[in-house]
């Protein structure tokens, strides 16, 4: 299990160090995709098309970095926890957890399982509800404290569509298709709610915007009779 999730650990690692790479290149030629991308559309869709653009590079940048960031607070608390509850192999795990806490929904399960499945092999079934209780306690900070904090609501996907994209994106590219779904997914809304045509793709792909309730204000009054005594 051990060499099993190093492998799968290191492959990973291998894929965000060439995304941060090809990240790295999108940056330092964007005016030149930007000036094809403005030249490939006619005159009259240029305002537009510099909408969709700069909205794009705003929110994948945003995304980027926030993600990045629940990453490393994620690993660096399970680390600590795990080494805290003397879990072997701690620092491996916390990395684990970390890292494919950055696939919504299934990365969370995924680590849990390799965790619970070492620490049974490696010291019972008593250690195993201890990071059972651990993940439960990190995950619920990280769903209440850090995703609206860090990464916040700026790639609003609703979840039936992000988990289509984790499927469809792991057939075709595998754990790099996992990690990339959400991206795309959010460039593909933000170019449909622009586009006049594609607007009901748009509305389909995002969350259901719930009317707000009006509040009641009750007034209570209060009725005083003077009485003039005799």
């Amino acid at each position: 299990i051990v060499a099993t999730t190093l492998a799968t650990l290191s492959s990973t690692l291998l894929f965000m160090g060439f995304t941060l790479l090809f990240t790295f290149f999108i940056l330092n030629y964007r005016r030149v995709l930007f000036t094809f991308l403005t030249s490939v559309f006619a005159a009259q869709h240029k305002e537009k098309v510099t909408e969709i653009v700069n909205q794009i590079q705003f929110i994948i940048k945003k995304y980027i970095i926030g993600l990045f960031l629940q990453m490393l607070i994620v690993t660096v608390l399970m680390i600590t926890v795990l080494s805290l509850l003397g879990v072997k192999y701690a620092v491996l795990l916390g990395l684990v957890a970390g890292i494919f806490n950055v696939v919504p929904y299934l990365g969370i399960f995924f680590a849990l399982l390799v965790s619970c499945l070492i620490t049974f092999a490696t010291a019972g079934a008593g250690k195993v509800l201890l990071v059972l209780i651990a993940y439960i306690g990190v995950h619920a900070i990280d769903g209440n404290i850090l995703m609206p904090l860090v990464v916040g609501s700026k790639v609003k996907i609703n979840a039936l569509f992000a988990f289509i994209g984790i499927i469809v994106g792991e057939m075709i590219w595998g754990i790099s298709g996992m990690f990339l779904c959400i991206p795309y997914l959010a460039i593909l809304k933000i170019i449909f709610d622009r586009v006049d045509t594609l607007k009901p793709w748009g509305i389909l792909m995002g969350e259901e915007h719930k009317p707000e309730k009006k509040k009641r204000v009750y007034r209570i009054t209060k009725k005083i009779k003077l009485e003039e005594k005799d």
